[in-house]
């Protein structure tokens, strides 16, 4: 699953996730986040760290309008098994699971973001990875000598348009 994508979808559908806050409560992880939709508050989604289901205050109807919006731009939620595939045919489902697969999205951006700061970060046809880093200051100079190396494996630099989200 590219995550990429996923966080290009998440800015498309204009879905911001606040205050995120996690507990490790000995049977699981305590987490809660509150859900923003075009800047504006629109809830809270929790997870109480016990086994039990994660659960939102979120309206239906806007959870049903921002699950349309991230399938149509793209947004994958990973799915761990066939029964919960069946799940997500839920929009409510689907909506709090895609809310905790993007807590992790957003960390990994927040990564990335860092990694931008050092690191050359590419694409490239030849790996299985999302991305592939390497360590040399970002320039134009250092980018010409990576180009120069990978040839035509190299698909892009993503150091721009990482900074860029």
């Amino acid at each position: 699953m590219d995550s990429y994508v996923n966080i290009k979808a998440i800015q498309s559908a204009k879905l911001t996730l606040k205050g995120y806050s996690e507990t490790d409560t000995g049977r699981g992880l305590a987490w809660s986040c509150k859900v923003y939709l075009q800047n504006k508050k629109i809830g809270l989604v929790k997870d109480p760290g016990d086994g039990g289901i994660t659960t939102t205050d979120v309206p239906i109807d806007t959870q049903i309008s921002i699950v349309t919006a991230l399938k149509r731009s793209a947004y994958a939620v990973r799915s761990k098994s066939a029964e919960h595939s069946v799940e997500l045919l839920n929009p409510s489902a689907w909506f709090v699971t895609a809310v905790a697969q993007m807590v992790d999205e957003v960390a990994s951006l927040r990564q990335l973001k860092r990694l931008a700061k050092t690191h050359l970060i590419v694409r490239l046809k030849s790996s299985e990875n999302e991305f592939e880093f390497y360590k040399i200051a970002p320039s134009k100079s250092s980018q010409a000598k990576l180009l120069r190396q990978l040839g035509d494996d190299l698909i892009s630099f993503m150091n721009d348009e990482i900074r860029a989200l």
